[in-house]
C-alpha cells in the first residue's frame, strides 16, 4: 500500500491539517497521534512512518518553519528521497504570510518542486490523492521526460524573450499564444517562458480550459477550484449581477498574483473570440490588476487575436505559432527516436522525415509506431502517418476497434468536459481502468488539467468526433452514472465534490428534467444542456430547449451579453424546427451576422428556397469562410435537385472535414450526379471507404447506400444495388436515406416496381414537417407521370412544392413533361 505522510506543525493541526486528512483515503495516511501506536516515542514512530512512506507532504506555515519537529522531518524525509526510500516530496504552502521566496524553506526544495500555495483543504486532499495515484504509474517518469523534449521555434522564442526583457514597457500580464489544434501552443507557451527565466524549470502551470459557451461564471469556478485563495461562495452565480461577479473574479485573480502563481489557460473561443477581440468581462479583470506587474495568464488560443491589441492595450503579449519547418520536425524526430532508443539510419530519418507536415504530434505518432512495430511495418502504414494531423480522432478510435474495454472507456471518458481522478475512480474500477487510462495519457488520446494535473479530459478533436458520431455506452458505466446523478440530486449540499462532479452532474439532471435549484447553477450548464438536449431531435426535446432556454432568460439582467447570444441562438433553432412564428420575435435579440444565419435555417425548414438562399449569402458577405452556411446550402441545392450549384461547395466542405459522415455523403450525392464518364471512380473509392471505417451507424447506412450506387452506376449491377438497398432498409428501419436512393435508383433505371416499393415505405414515415418531404413529393409526381398521368404529376408537384426555386421547380416540371 502506497502511504503519504503529513508533516505540519501542532499549531496547523486542528484546522487546515485535520481537513485534509479527513478527506485523504484512511489507509494511506501516516498521521500522528491517529495512526501512531501508544507507547512508542514520537521519534521512533517518526523513523517507522518515514520507512513505509511513499509521498512526504509537508504543509508549510510560520509554525511549521519554526518547528524542530517538522524541520527534522523535512530532513530525514530528504535523506529518504536521496536514497530512493521516499518516491516524492510534495510541498504545500497553507498560510498567507508566506511565500515561496521564504529564506527558511530550504534551498534543495525551491530549486526541485512545485511549491504551490493551496488555501482551501479540500483542494489540497484531491492534488495528495492524485500524487498517491501517480506514484503508481510506472509509465509517468517517461511522460514527463518526453515533455521536456522541444525543438525549433527559435525566433518565436527570441521574441518572447526580448519582450519579457525591454524594460521600457510594463510587463505582459497575459501571452497568448495561437494556432491550429496540436500545433504546439501550450509546449511553446512552457518553453518559452523558462527560457526567458520567467518560471523556474520545475514550475508546472496551473491549468484550466473554458469553451465558447464559458463565462465569467466559469471562470470564476475554475480558478477558485485552483485553491490559491481562501474558498469563496460560488452559490447563486446565475442571479449575482456582472459588476458583482466581475468583483469576485478580481479577487481569485489578485489571489493568484499574491501567490506569484500563473495559470494556463486553454480557451475555445471564451476569451479570444472568433473575431480576435478579447471579451469585455476578461480585459475589465485584467485592468484591475495593471499595476501589478505579473505576468498571471498565458492563454492557449484557438482563435487569433487582433495584432492591433498589444498596441491599443500592451498588457496583452501575442504570438501566433505555425507549423514546424522542415529543419525544426528534423530535430524533433531525431531527438525523439533517440529518447524512444532506436537507432535510424539517415535514409530512414529521410524517408519519415518526408511525410511529415509540421505538427509536432504527428512527428511522436510516427516515433511511436515504429517503436511499438517496426521501421518496415512503419513504413508500410505511412498512409496513417499522413493522415494523422487531419485524422488523428479517427486513427485513434481504429487502433482501439480490437480492444473493446479501452474503447468503452474512452466513451465514457468522452461524456465529461473534463473529469478527477478521485471522481473517475469513484465511478469505475481503479485496478482495471488505470493502466487503460495511463496508455491514453502517454499517447496524448488524453490530458491532464488542474492545478497539479489533479483532472484529466480526451483530447479535443477525438472528443468532438466521438460526441459527433453519438456511440454508445456499455451498461456498466450508464447504470453508475445513472446512479451517481440520483444520489448527487438528493444530497446537493456536500462542499467536498469537486468541480468535475458538479458540472457534469448538474448538466445530467438538467437533461433529466430534474428540478436542479438555481443557487447551484450558471448559464454555461444551461448552453450545454440544451445543446444536448437539440441534438436529440424530436418535437418533446425542441419544447424541452425552449423551457430551458426560457429558465434561464428569466435572469437575463445578470447575464453576459455573449452567454444570452448563445441560449438567443439555440431558442431559435428549436422554434425554427417547431415552424413556431414566434422565432421571429426572439431572433431579433440575435446579432448579425447570426440573425441571417438563422433565418436562412428558418426559411429552409419551411421550404422557401429562394428565401433561405439569400440569408445565407448574407451571412458568406460578412464571412466568407463560414463553413455553416456554406453547409446549410449545399442542403437547400441538393433539396431543390440542383446538384450542380452544391457541388463545389460540398466538395470545399469535404476537404475542410473528411471524416464528418454527413459532409462525406453529401459530396458523393453531388458526384453521383455527373455523368459516369466525369466521375472519378478512385475519388468515390476514398470517400466510401471513410464512411465503410465509421462504426456510426449513421454513417454506414449511407456507407451502404452509396456502395449500392457504385453497383449501379460503375458496375452495371442494378439488381445487386437494390438488393445492397433492401438489406440496408431492414438493418436500419429507422431511417430514411436508403430509401430515398432506392428511389433514386429507381427513377434512373426507369422501374415504376420499385419506385412504388419505395414510395409505399416513405408512405408511412413522412409528413409536411419532415426534411425529406419535399423529395417524397418529387418521387410521386415523377411515379403518377411515368404510370401516364403527367397532368395530375404536375398539379402535384405544383401545390406541394411550391417553397422550391422558381428555375428548380420549372426544370422539374418540364421533367415531369418529358416522362
Amino acid at each position: 500500500m502506497i502511504k503519504c505522510f503529513l508533516s505540519h506543525s501542532s499549531t496547523d493541526k486542528e484546522g487546515y491539517v485535520s481537513i485534509v486528512k479527513n478527506i485523504i483515503r484512511k489507509e494511506s495516511i501516516i498521521y500522528d497521534e491517529d495512526t501512531f501506536e501508544a507507547g512508542m516515542s514520537p521519534g521512533e514512530e517518526i523513523i517507522n512512518g518515514l520507512d513505509e512512506t511513499s509521498l512526504f507532504v509537508i504543509f508549510i506555515s510560520e509554525s511549521a518553519l519554526e518547528s524542530e519537529w517538522v524541520k527534522n522531518e523535512v530532513f530525514m524525509a530528504k535523506e529518504k528521497v536521496d536514497i530512493g526510500k521516499i518516491d516524492r516530496i510534495y510541498p504545500i504552502i497553507i498560510d498567507e504570510k508566506i511565500t515561496f521566496e521564504d529564506t527558511r524553506i530550504p534551498s534543495w526544495m525551491k530549486e526541485g518542486f512545485n511549491i504551490q500555495h493551496i488555501r482551501q483543504p479540500k483542494v489540497a486532499a484531491r492534488k495528495i490523492n492524485s500524487r498517491l495515484r501517480e506514484l503508481t504509474w510506472k509509465n509517468h517518469p517517461t511522460l514527463r521526460e518526453r515533455e521536456k523534449i522541444f525543438v525549433g521555434r527559435n525566433a518565436k522564442i527570441k521574441h518572447v524573450e526580448e519582450r519579457f526583457d525591454d524594460y521600457e514597457k510594463d510587463p505582459p500580464l497575459v501571452f497568448i499564444a495561437s494556432g491550429l489544434n496540436s500545433i504546439g501552443r501550450k509546449s511553446f507557451i512552457k518553453h518559452s517562458l523558462k527560457k526567458s527565466n520567467v518560471i523556474r524549470d520545475s514550475y508546472e502551470l496551473p491549468q484550466v480550459s473554458l469553451d465558447e459557451s464559458d463565462s465569467v461564471e466559469d471562470f470564476i469556478l475554475k480558478i477558485n477550484d485552483l485553491g490559491f485563495t481562501d474558498a469563496i461562495n460560488t452559490e447563486d452565480l446565475l442571479k449575482t449581477d456582472l459588476h458583482e461577479k466581475n468583483k469576485i473574479a478580481s479577487v481569485l485573480v489578485n489571489g493568484i498574483v499574491s501567490e506569484k502563481e500563473r495559470v494556463l489557460i486553454e480557451d475555445r473561443g471564451a476569451i479570444v473570440q472568433f473575431n480576435g477581440e478579447i471579451v469585455d468581462w476578461f480585459t475589465n479583470i485584467i485592468n484591475n490588476i495593471a499595476d501589478r506587474e505579473h505576468l498571471t495568464f498565458c492563454i492557449s488560443s484557438k482563435f487569433r487575436a487582433n495584432r492591433s491589441l498589444k498596441h491599443r492595450n500592451p498588457v496583452f503579449y501575442m504570438e501566433e505559432i505555425p507549423e514546424l519547418e522542415k529543419s525544426e520536425r528534423n530535430g524533433l524526430l531525431s531527438r525523439y527516436t533517440k529518447f524512444r532508443g532506436l537507432e535510424l539510419s539517415r535514409d530512414e530519418l529521410g524517408f519519415f522525415s518526408d511525410i511529415l507536415t509540421g505538427y509536432p504530434e504527428q512527428v511522436i505518432y510516427a516515433v511511436d509506431m515504429i517503436a511499438e512495430s517496426s521501421v518496415f511495418e512503419a513504413k508500410k502504414n505511412s498512409h496513417l502517418i499522413q493522415e494523422y494531423a487531419t485524422d488523428k480522432a479517427k486513427l485513434v478510435i481504429d487502433s482501439l476497434k480490437n480492444n473493446q474495454q479501452a474503447l468503452n472507456f474512452l466513451y465514457f471518458l468522452s461524456k465529461f468536459e473534463f473529469i478527477s481522478f478521485d471522481f473517475l475512480f469513484e465511478l469505475t474500477d481503479e485496478e482495471t481502468y488505470f493502466p487503460i487510462l495511463s496508455d491514453f495519457l502517454l499517447s496524448s488520446v488524453c490530458e491532464r488539467l488542474g492545478a497539479s494535473g489533479d483532472y484529466i479530459r480526451v483530447n479535443e478533436v477525438i472528443k468532438d468526433y466521438i460526441d459527433r458520431s453519438r456511440f454508445g455506452m456499455p451498461t456498466e458505466f450508464t447504470d453508475k452514472l445513472k446512479s451517481h446523478v440520483q444520489e448527487f440530486i438528493n444530497s446537493n449540499e456536500d462542499d467536498n465534490r469537486d468541480i468535475s462532479d458538479y458540472i457534469f452532474s448538474i448538466q445530467e439532471a438538467l437533461i433529466s428534467g430534474e428540478d436542479v435549484p438555481d443557487r447551484l447553477l450558471v448559464p454555461s450548464y444551461f448552453i450545454k444542456t440544451i445543446r444536448t438536449i437539440y441534438k436529440r431531435g424530436g418535437g418533446s426535446n425542441y419544447k424541452e430547449v425552449l423551457r430551458l432556454s426560457d429558465r434561464v432568460l428569466q435572469n437575463s439582467s445578470y447575464l453576459h451579453k455573449n452567454v444570452l447570444s448563445h441560449i438567443y441562438f439555440l431558442k431559435c433553432q428549436a422554434l425554427a424546427r417547431l415552424r413556431d412564428p414566434e422565432f421571429f420575435g426572439v431572433v431579433k435579440h440575435v446579432h448579425e451576422p447570426e440573425k441571417s444565419f438563422l433565418h436562412g435555417f428558418y426559411y429552409r425548414i419551411q421550404g422557401s428556397q429562394d428565401r433561405a438562399i439569400s440569408s445565407y449569402n448574407k451571412v458568406l458577405e460578412k464571412r466568407p469562410n463560414d463553413f455553416r452556411a456554406k453547409s446549410e446550402l449545399v442542403l437547400v441545392y441538393m433539396q431543390s435537385d440542383e446538384y450542380e450549384l452544391a457541388y463545389e461547395l460540398a466538395k470545399q466542405i469535404y476537404i475542410r472535414a473528411p471524416n464528418n459522415p454527413i459532409n462525406a455523403n453529401n459530396y458523393l450525392s453531388c458526384i453521383f450526379q455527373k455523368d459516369k464518364n466525369q466521375a472519378e471512380r478512385s475519388l468515390i473509392e476514398e470517400i466510401v471507404g471513410r464512411l465503410e471505417s465509421d462504426p456510426t451507424d449513421r454513417a454506414q447506412e449511407m456507407y451502404s447506400s452509396a456502395r449500392a450506387k457504385i453497383l449501379a452506376h460503375f458496375d452495371n449491377d442494378v439488381i445487386g444495388a437494390y438488393k445492397l438497398l433492401e438489406e440496408t432498409i431492414r438493418r436500419f428501419p429507422e431511417v430514411t436515406y436508403p430509401i430515398l436512393t432506392l428511389a433514386d435508383l429507381a427513377i434512373q433505371f426507369k422501374n415504376t416496381d420499385k419506385l412504388k416499393q419505395a414510395i409505399a415505405l416513405l408512405d408511412d414515415k413522412e409528413s409536411k414537417n419532415s426534411q425529406t418531404y419535399r423529395s417524397y413529393i418529387r418521387y410521386k409526381s415523377i411515379y403518377i407521370a411515368m404510370t401516364g398521368d403527367c397532368g395530375k404529376a404536375i398539379s402535384l408537384a405544383r401545390t406541394e412544392l411550391s417553397g422550391v426555386r422558381k428555375e428548380a421547380l420549372d426544370k422539374f416540371i418540364n421533367r415531369l413533361s418529358a416522362l
